[in-house]
């Protein structure tokens, strides 16, 4: 979706960098690598292509119902979603990459995650609270009629989605978009790896093939329910100030600046920081070492009290 495409797009370009991390950390000049290249190549000749066919064939719905039409909507709208699908995944490219050679290899791919984070918050809650309801939605399988609030979860759509005319779509660009996506980010992380002398050989990944699931599992098993819980916290942190007399309107807004951060608090608490789900699972993409780990304050404190009950 329009909407989505800036996160979606950032999202790709940071985790093709975080993959490729260890390489582009020994060059003086990243963007001139074939590691840049290859990125700007899928941003645009796959990325962003496969994102202008759903905004030719369904524009009610890559727009979240907002735009009636391909006509209905301003020529430099088209424009820039073409043009921000490459930008916005050259920013997060650059980032990740920066992110890694200071050596903060976990947030590198933290990076990339907040990009399908954005996305799948969208999809969740959108401007209004009814973000799922606009993407279940495909006026195709009721005639053109156009969307109205509910009409995502009315009988023949909700789950019908997944055979509806856009999720064939969907399907269609996941053919051409996946396999490069994944093979190219398992690949990365194998080739850098294995010329690292800092890590043992028995420690080196060599299944480019798992390494692209670990993306997936990622993707769905920690983006979505991350998403998902900020969609949750921003409605009932609405309704709560709402319920305290302020605004309707205001409330809405308000949610978000309440919601957001209290959903980003409980799932660091519960999943990304160090021990926790999250965490397992991106030491196993950038091969975390002990001697490349960032070490705290709590950690420099343990080691100088150790040194000195040592003296």
């Amino acid at each position: 979706m329009v909407q989505v495409d800036v996160f979606w797009a950032y999202g790709l370009g940071g985790s093709l960098a975080a993959a490729a991390g260890r390489q582009l950390s020994r060059e003086k000049k990243p963007f001139e690598t074939s590691f840049f290249v290859k990125t700007v190549l899928f941003l645009a000749l796959i990325w962003a292509p496969t994102g202008l066919l759903l905004l030719l064939r369904h524009p009610s719905w890559e727009t979240m119902q907002a735009a009636p039409s391909l006509a209905a909507m301003p020529p430099f709208l088209v424009l820039a979603f073409g043009i921000t699908n490459v930008t916005q995944g050259v920013l997060g490219f650059w980032v990740g990459r920066l992110l890694w050679e200071r050596g903060h290899r976990y947030a590198a791919h933290l990076n990339w995650l907040f990009g399908y984070i954005g996305m799948f918050y969208i999809l969740l809650y959108g401007w209004d609270g009814l973000g799922y309801d606009r993407f279940l939605y495909d006026r195709d399988m009721f005639g053109g009629t156009p969307w109205s609030p509910g009409a995502g979860l009315q009988t023949g759509a909700g789950a019908a989605f997944l055979a509806s005319s856009v999720a064939r779509t969907l399907y269609l660009d996941g053919v051409f978009l996946l396999p490069p996506l994944l093979y190219w980010f398992g690949r990365w992380i194998v080739d850098g790896a294995a010329n690292d002398p800092s890590i043992a050989p028995a420690r080196r990944p060599t299944n480019v093939a798992a390494l692209g699931g670990l993306y997936l599992v990622a993707v769905f098993f920690l983006a979505v329910p991350t998403a998902l819980l900020g969609a949750v916290s921003t409605h009932f942190s609405s309704r709560a100030l709402a319920s305290m007399g302020m605004p309707t309107s205001t409330a809405h807004v308000a949610g978000y600046f309440v919601g957001i951060p209290l959903a980003a608090v409980i799932a660091w608490a519960l999943v990304y920081r160090r021990g926790m789900p999250g965490h397992t699972l991106f030491a196993k993409l950038y091969v975390a070492e002990a001697a490349h780990e960032p070490v705290s304050h709590a950690d420099h404190t343990t080691v100088g009290h150790a040194l000195s009950e040592a003296r």
